[in-house]
């Protein structure tokens, strides 16, 4: 071969290998890409798998440990992807689980849960491409997050503030929503009841010892707890449940019921004596609540008309002749209607009205 057959042959070779390399190059990235999104989708579940197990979700300071540990893997592998680029662990802003206002992340589920999880949204975000140098774990400002957030894997340009990025798709975003993991309960006495509970806490793996009712429980917890419902000294345990959807119960003659008028909750069950009222509470205690200033709560009138309930069955019981209980009777009526008024309208009416 001549030298000048071995130049065009060479010519020929580096033709072809610059029209397939950017081709081999494309399809390395996407088997990447398809891996990592792979790898981001198995952290979120072990995340919220570890949240069950442990009744704890952690922040972005100990995310990657809390994952390892219920992976079996180690932390580095979890804070770090394929091409050895971060992972960046990031909260909703707006995120409030704890039990009080201002409570964000980690949330550690205590006896008296979460009062109504508000935007607990996470995102769990790497790039297989260009470092993501404008982000790091942890709490962005609002316009940042719902703009990862409500970023689509195929748009042609990256969101802020990874606008720089070359390649959209070498980023890889895993959206993470909390709310189906927590569970509504609510648990309600009669006001001269005394009743108690425990639940499953991230302090240890079995019950809390128990707490009173006093005189209702209106929280959300994280699902799979177990709550236990005690006798009225909490000598006895009436029965345990394990907490897999929205629940309601109540603490009525000495025993507990699924809901107002309901099955007794312990030792076999069955169908309701009143299956319509059980309904019609439950759907009444699930429905969303009026949040105008000076409102009262589905669980205000639960509470009411199980005090009236009972004061006009013991001033029957007096073939309605003790004058005290009349009264009694009267004044809880009254209290009824002006809760049910407090739910049903605006308390505070505009001025003029």
């Amino acid at each position: 071969m001549t030298l000048i057959e071995l130049i065009g042959v060479l010519a020929i070779i580096a033709i072809v290998a610059a029209a397939l390399v950017p081709v081999l190059i494309r399809q390395m990235d996407k088997a990447a890409g398809d891996q990592e999104s792979a790898a981001l989708k198995a952290l979120s579940t072990a995340l919220q798998r570890s949240a069950q197990r442990h009744r704890y979700i952690p922040s972005d300071t100990d995310w990657a440990s809390v994952v390892a540990a219920e992976l079996g893997a180690n932390a580095s592998d979890v804070s770090t992807n394929g091409r050895r680029q971060p992972r960046l662990f990031l909260i909703d802003p707006g995120l409030r689980i704890g039990p009080g206002a201002g409570s964000g992340l980690p949330y550690r589920q205590g006896s008296r849960g979460s009062t109504n999880p508000a935007s607990p949204r996470l995102m769990i975000l790497s790039s297989i491409g260009q470092p993501l140098t404008n982000l790091v774990s942890g709490t962005p400002n609002t316009t940042n997050f719902n703009a990862l957030w409500d970023w689509t894997d195929n748009s042609s340009s990256a969101p802020a503030p990874l606008t720089y990025l070359k390649r959209a798709d070498d980023l890889k975003v895993q959206r993470l929503n909390l709310s189906p993991l927590f569970v509504h309960l609510v648990l309600t006495t009669n006001a001269s009841d005394v009743a108690n509970y425990s639940i499953s806490t991230n302090a240890v793996n079995s019950q809390t010892d128990y707490v009173p009712v006093s005189p209702w429980l209106d929280q959300y917890f994280i699902m799979s707890s177990v709550l236990g419902l005690y006798t009225n000294n909490g000598s006895g345990l009436d029965s345990q449940q394990i907490l897999t959807r929205n629940s309601s119960f109540i603490y009525e003659g000495g025993a507990w019921r699924n809901t107002l008028l309901g099955p007794a909750s312990g030792g076999g069950g069955g169908v309701g004596i009143f299956p319509s009222a059980y309904s019609i509470v439950t759907n009444f205690l699930a429905s969303p609540r009026n949040t105008a200033n000076g409102a009262s709560t589905q669980a205000d009138v639960v509470q009411v008309l199980i005090d009236y309930m009972k004061v006009y069955d013991s001033w029957a019981g007096s073939n309605f002749t003790n004058s005290s209980l009349r009264s009694s009777a009267v004044a809880t009526q009254a209290l009824m209607i002006t809760i049910m008024d407090k739910l049903c309208c605006n308390p505070v009416p505009p001025q003029g009205r």
